[in-house]
């Protein structure tokens, strides 16, 4: 990924980007006040963050308190799975998982 002069890490990991299979993760049951950046700075100590993005109602303008966040290798992705799945934010317990593939689901 091309970064911009002067652009940090953290702000290079709010980008909407994708990693490789096996580094993308679902966080479920975050903050309504959680933000891209306090996302992204939550999963930082478990490895390369490369994008996170809490996802927000168009309607509303609040968060739908669900979010993903990609690392840049699968074993930093397995080992915050390890030790954030369950871990207590606020009065919110996270749930992370690897995100399925889109075509997961496909039946055929």
């Amino acid at each position: 990924m091309y970064l911009l002069p002067n652009l940090t890490l953290l702000h290079a990991a709010l980008m909407v980007t994708t990693g490789p299979e096996g580094c993308n993760l679902f966080i479920y049951h975050l903050p309504q006040e959680f933000t891209d950046t306090d996302l992204a700075s939550t999963f930082l100590p478990f490895g390369n963050v490369i994008s996170a993005k809490v996802f927000i109602d168009k309607q509303t303008n609040l968060s739908k308190c669900f979010g993903f966040v990609s690392f840049d290798n699968p074993e930093s992705a397995q080992v915050a799975i390890k030790a954030m799945n369950g871990f207590q934010v606020g009065t919110k317990r996270l749930k992370v998982q690897l995100k399925k593939p889109k075509d997961a689901s496909k039946p055929y």
